[in-house]
């Protein structure tokens, strides 16, 4: 019996073209995510690893090829339609926060129920900001957080309203060790308690170690994947990955 798929890319490729030159950021990726996961994408610099999730998400639209998130054709939607579905179903860490300066945590935490103009649950918004370990400072603005506390932030906005699909761009990328390793224990229990798939870009092999399956890109394209991961196999795939540039 086949394992249930929540995402699928289809001949997913996407070309950029500046000044009369292509650059083939995707090669027809097919790939697909079962819920209930987490997967690292990795690869050497420039592999398309950050294009394929801003593809995969709907933040990008592929120059051919499709994205299927929850059996929606997201190409076939108009922008109005992408945008409520992105809200209602999808969560997205960026690596530098993205959160709004001028409002409290608690205010970003409650951003998206305010946006899709659903009831905000007080209770609900303090536990989940609780729950990533910052409690007490609800009413605190980004400025005067840690980069951990404000990728934190990130996090909490996006579990608030429990999607079944979260994108991660780097999530550990500008933290310390201690903080990156409480940062992807947050994914892994939304994994273990909610069901969601969690698909992440990490260039590091600690981090994509503690995933389900690490997928490999090059130049483009999907050429390895791994199961049950070690750092030490992790580690090895990418040397060989930068030795065959």
């Amino acid at each position: 019996m086949s394992s249930p798929v929540i995402i699928r890319a289809e001949g997913l490729t996407k070309v950029f073209r500046t000044g009369g030159e292509e650059t083939h950021a995707l090669r027809g990726v097919d790939i697909s995510f079962a819920p209930a996961s987490i997967t690292a994408l990795m690869g050497p610099s420039g592999s398309g690893k950050s294009t394929l999730l801003y593809n995969l998400a709907g933040l990008d639209t592929p120059t051919s090829g499709r994205s299927m998130l929850l059996g929606t054709d997201i190409a076939a939607l108009n922008r109005a339609q992408l945008a409520e579905f992105r809200r209602d179903h999808v969560g997205f860490i960026f690596q530098q926060y993205n959160l709004i300066p001028s409002i409290t945590v608690f205010e970003n935490v409650a951003l998206p129920a305010r946006l899709a103009k659903r009831k905000v649950d007080p209770a609900q918004i303090r536990r989940t900001i609780a729950e990533v370990g910052l409690e007490g400072r609800e009413n605190r603005m980004p400025s005067q957080l840690s980069g951990g506390q404000q990728q934190r932030v990130a996090i909490a906005r996006v579990m608030a309203s429990q999607p079944a699909i979260v994108f991660a761009d780097e999530p550990t990328g500008a933290l310390d060790t201690a903080t990156g390793a409480a940062v992807l224990a947050l994914l892994q229990r939304a994994v273990r308690q909610h069901g969601q798939c969690v698909v992440m870009a990490t260039h590091d092999p600690t981090v994509a170690a503690q995933c389900d399956r690490v997928v490999f890109l090059r130049d483009g394209a999907v050429v390895s994947q791994m199961t049950a991961p070690t750092s030490e196999d992790v580690a090895e795939m990418l040397v060989a990955l930068r030795g065959e540039l």
